[in-house]
């Protein structure tokens, strides 16, 4: 056991030492920059999300400062710990070191759990934590121990403080011990108390609702079921989706695994196809209103990637054995390029077509956003402007070292509007247009005078990224 567990961690330690040294070369991404933000306006919770993920960042954040590294260790740290416990899940299942080895290198070649690992997004936490449930509830299962309620409250408030869709974990342990007829622990004076646990640890979430007129839980419900307009369209692409970002061979993996699962009586898996399965229903259901994003059902493929695998590899077929080995081969070369990619940035892409746009050329942007600012003497408030969110979260987070107001003009009601205090009327807004973010200025807001303040190409290996035009709204008046 002592060998295996060497080899479990020069296995996790490889794959983060692997993102460590890759972390500081990228740009933060859209979300990844919003979340450091949360960290700045700390907060009892936000519109998008509860708040553990800002609370995270924020003893990153106000003692060690800011840069890509910072930003990134704790999901990097995070995953390492989740990679450990995916290890434990599989070898309480297997009994088998080598089986389990295996199924934890799988894991960590998925593109998307990597992209997880990297940055830290409030799925980055429950793919911790379903582990920790799944342990848990296994042990109160077995023991019936008091101080293992507790610890239950305490590791569901915690879902609760990370993601809404938390709450989809409570029905599947509920059936659970339904199944097992296990009735003395379902209505045991200590769930109750699990319960009541859980329901302090979420306070600040509620509190911050009800004096927000509960603008996060009217968010999430538009969010995730859009329109309400049913579409096989959307639910195609969100399957597509998930079938490139998780790796296509260990997608088909995961479900091999899971089906394979359903009929297994190990508490273990039981719980594992529960938990996921309710995940992924979810998700799947609700991408006929609007297209889920390929890391919402993160869970179902950081539990069904290992399971599949154990799977395959106990085949008595040949065939089987051969494609586990080939998928995961292929999706460990094509982890390993991308991460060099990344660091290093070896291939020239036409203009505008380099997937590094959202990821690049930033502080530059802002560095000469600043150099216009400052010649400004105008003596009228002046202030950057972005017309998204998207935009919005990469400019206000390179923008932290200069210090300047930054505005998002736009009419979707989010996290910007409870964070701008101010109004931007009457303000000198310098508008960031780039080619893929173009306000058309005469149209879309009203100014006293426009003028063109410069340019900038963000080039990559000759070729242009990214294009912004710097543009003056003197004396601001609104949107039209």
């Amino acid at each position: 056991m002592l060998r295996a567990n060497k080899q479990i961690f020069l296995l996790i330690g490889f794959f983060t030492l692997l993102r460590l040294v890759v972390a500081p070369y990228f740009g933060l991404g859209v979300d990844e920059a919003h979340y450091v933000l949360y960290a700045k306006y700390l907060d009892l919770s936000y519109v998008d999300h509860p708040p553990l993920t800002g609370w995270m960042h924020a003893p990153f954040f106000y003692l060690l400062g800011t840069n890509e590294f910072l930003v990134r260790l704790p999901a990097i740290l995070i995953f390492a710990a989740a990679s450990y416990c995916a290890y434990l899940f599989m070898l309480g299942i297997t009994r088998s070191t080598t089986l389990s080895l295996m199924s934890i290198l799988a894991m960590n070649c998925s593109f998307m759990l990597n992209a997880l690992g990297l940055m830290l997004l409030p799925d980055s936490f429950l793919l911790l934590f379903v582990f920790l449930l799944i342990f848990i509830s296994g042990k109160i299962l077995r023991k019936k121990k008091p101080h293992d309620f507790i610890l239950l409250g305490i590791l569901l408030g915690l879902m609760g403080l990370a993601k809404y869709t938390s709450i989809l974990f409570v029905p599947p342990l509920i059936i659970f011990f339904l199944m097992k007829k296990r009735y003395d622990i379902l209505f045991s004076p200590y769930m109750f108390l699990a319960a009541i646990v859980a329901s302090v640890i979420i306070t600040p979430v509620i509190y911050w609702n009800v004096t927000h007129e509960f603008i996060s839980f009217r968010y999430q419900g538009g969010h995730v079921f859009g329109t309400l307009s049913s579409s096989f369209k959307n639910f195609t692409e969100s399957l597509v989706a998930q079938f490139g970002a998780y790796s296509p061979f260990l997608f088909i993996i995961a479900f091999y695994g899971f089906f394979k699962a359903l009929c297994s009586e190990k508490v273990y898996l039981r719980l594992a196809v529960l938990f996921s399965g309710t995940i992924m229903l979810f998700f799947l259901l609700t991408s006929f209103y609007e297209r889920t994003l390929p890391h919402w059902p993160g869970v179902f493929y950081m539990i069904f990637i290992p399971v599949g695998t154990c799977f395959l590899l106990q085949s008595v077929q040949r065939w089987k054995i051969n494609f586990l080995y080939f998928s995961v081969g292929f999706s460990l070369v094509l982890t390993l390029f991308i991460y060099a990619e990344l660091a290093g940035k070896y291939f020239a892409f036409s203009d505008y077509k380099s997937p590094f746009r959202d990821i690049y050329g930033f502080p530059a942007i802002l560095k000469q956003a600043d150099e216009i600012m400052k010649k400004n003497v105008s003596g009228t408030p002046k202030a950057i402007a972005v017309s998204n969110w998207t935009m919005g979260s990469r400019t206000m987070y390179y923008n932290l070292p200069y210090k300047n107001e930054v505005f998002v003009i736009d009419k979707r009601q989010d996290q910007f509007d409870v964070w701008q205090k101010k109004s931007p009327v009457g303000y000198d807004l310098l508008f960031l247009n780039t080619h893929f973010n173009n306000l058309d200025m005469d149209k879309q807001v009203s100014c006293e005078r426009i003028d063109f303040a410069g340019k900038t190409d963000i080039l990559l290996n000759s070729a242009k990224v990214d294009t912004v035009d710097f543009v003056w709204c003197h004396n601001f008046q609104g949107t039209k």
